[in-house]
């Protein structure tokens, strides 16, 4: 009877468990010998992605701004978003975030 109640209990655990994937990572950086072009390549290269890093130089006038647009445009508002300022040493606005899914992404 004992070990009926284990082979029943591991059926539902073996039933229930869900297939987990890692997720893919992405990165665009936007530094001072970069062009608008090269830059928007990166970005398209995460279309396929799950997450997302970015960091932008300070050397841009508007560069916190920047990655604010970029956080709007290209990262999934509902989850959660990590940002980091720059600081001595580190001189990159960074966020990292879920990849806002595209429609023309598979699922």
């Amino acid at each position: 009877m004992n070990f009926f109640f284990k082979i029943v209990i591991f059926n539902i655990f073996l039933l229930s468990a869900d297939i987990s994937f890692a997720g893919n990572w992405c990165k665009a950086i936007y530094n001072q010998d970069i062009s608008e072009g090269d830059f928007q390549k990166q970005i398209s290269k995460c279309k396929n992605s799950d997450n997302f890093f970015l960091a932008i130089h300070t050397s841009y006038n508007n560069s916190g701004h920047l990655l604010n647009s970029l956080i709007s445009e290209l990262c999934d508002l509902r989850r959660n978003i990590v940002r980091s300022e720059p600081r001595e040493g580190d001189p990159y606005y960074t966020v990292v975030c879920e990849f806002r899914r595209h429609y023309l992404r598979k699922n």
